[in-house]
């Protein structure tokens, strides 16, 4: 059972930390056209207002999705969603990146929503499988800790990295990381300990707790 209990530990930990970097990209893509806003209308040759709908679009296609996510979480798990939304939103990061006109940066942006859509109800769902309901709080607290320095990353410091390399060089990069992680989650997240033939996690030990002192 000790085996059993670390191997469980260990592999939600990994399966953690691969569907949170997804998760953390999502929020990057959430704001980073506001930090490039400048070089996309020069690159685009465009207006404010066309920008905040290729802002939007992000959005649009995020916020439809939230509900069929949910079903697609329980239909098909954690890996299977968290696989596809990351290899859709890489496609649409090195499309946005490597976009000639505004029409494809649209449709890479939207691809991007597309993918990353999956990945709060995806990883959720992943804690509520692998991790104990005394711990499921701590968790999605440490998970939205995780989403809002995204959207750190995707504010001073995106802005500073685009005065090193291109903004188009920053997303095809952030696509091919998105890609990476979504061919570790096809081999190294699953979607239940039970999957890997483990014990569900609520037969883990609890913490040793301290008996009250008697005086």
């Amino acid at each position: 059972m000790p085996a059993s209990g670390a191997s469980l530990r260990r592999l939600r930990w990994s399966a953690y930390a691969i569907v949170a970097g997804a998760y953390v990209l999502s929020f990057f893509h959430r704001v980073a056209p506001a930090a490039i806003a400048g070089d996309l209308a020069q690159a685009f040759h465009t207006s404010g207002v066309a920008l905040g709908v290729l802002a939007a679009t992000y959005f649009y296609v995020y916020t439809v999705m939230q509900i069929p996510t949910g079903v697609l979480a329980d239909r098909f798990g954690t890996r299977r969603i968290v696989t596809v939304g990351g290899l859709l939103a890489g496609a649409g990061s090195v499309a946005f990146g490597a976009a000639p006109t505004f029409a494809v940066a649209t449709i890479g942006r939207t691809l991007v929503g597309l993918g990353v859509s999956v990945m709060f109800v995806a990883l959720l769902k992943l804690v509520a499988e692998w991790f104990r309901e005394r711990e499921f709080a701590t968790m999605a607290g440490v998970t939205v800790f995780l989403g809002n320095m995204g959207a750190i990353l995707s504010a001073a410091p995106l802005a500073w990295l685009v005065t090193v390399v291109s903004w188009r060089t920053v997303f095809v990069a952030t696509g091919v990381v998105s890609v990476v992680l979504a061919v570790l989650c096809r081999f190294f997240v699953h979607d239940r300990p039970q999957d890997v033939g483990l014990g569900s996690p609520h037969a883990l030990p609890a913490p040793a707790q301290r008996s009250a002192v008697r005086g």
